[in-house]
């Protein structure tokens, strides 16, 4: 798993984040305490409508956001909005509940993150832009409790980021609010 080390409040992206994500650590803190990141950009053939609406529909989050076939999700995606995921690997189901804490369709949404059995919660913020054509994703999960919880979250960011591709570019997609559409080819 690929590891950097940042200094709070920088802005600079790190070496590999497009191939992300990538796990930071701070130098600030005693080296029990020290907080953890991950740090992501991906870009897609969709529009950063279409990529927000996947972060925003419980119908998507169950194709995308899950490690096998029997996990599920809850959404309520609005601000203080309620999530929860039940994300089954194996015999283990892991929970994760949250709150959607900012939301600006379509340029991006802020979570707090609680990973059921992690110490404390977390945040994860994307953000969407426009670049060449594509819509890129920049994703940032901060306050990572425990180099444990970390790993899991790199499993699951590198899996659901690819699942996300995969829905984005399927030939179909479906919105919570709207019926299945045909997208253009």
């Amino acid at each position: 798993m690929p590891q950097h080390v940042f200094e709070t409040g920088s802005s600079l992206p790190a070496p590999g984040v497009e191939d992300g994500p990538v796990l930071e650590c701070s130098l600030r803190g005693s080296p029990n305490d020290r907080p953890l990141r991950i740090r992501a950009r991906r870009r897609y053939a969709a529009s950063r409508d279409e990529v927000f609406a996947a972060w925003t529909s419980r119908l998507a989050w169950d194709s995308w956001m899950r490690l096998r076939a029997r996990s599920r999700s809850s959404v309520a995606p609005y601000r203080g909005g309620a999530f929860r995921l039940e994300l089954a690997e194996g015999p283990t189901i892991s929970i994760v509940t949250g709150t959607f804490l900012e939301l600006r369709a379509p340029e991006s949404l802020t979570l707090g993150w609680q990973h059921h059995g992690a110490e404390h919660g977390s945040i994860v913020d994307v953000s969407l832009r426009t670049r060449f054509e594509r819509t890129e994703l920049a994703l940032t999960h901060s306050q990572i409790s425990s180099r444990r919880e970390a790993a899991w979250l790199m499993r699951l960011w590198t899996l659901a980021l690819r699942r996300l591709d995969g829905y984005l570019s399927a030939p179909t997609v479906t919105h919570a609010s709207e019926p299945r559409v045909q997208r253009a080819s």
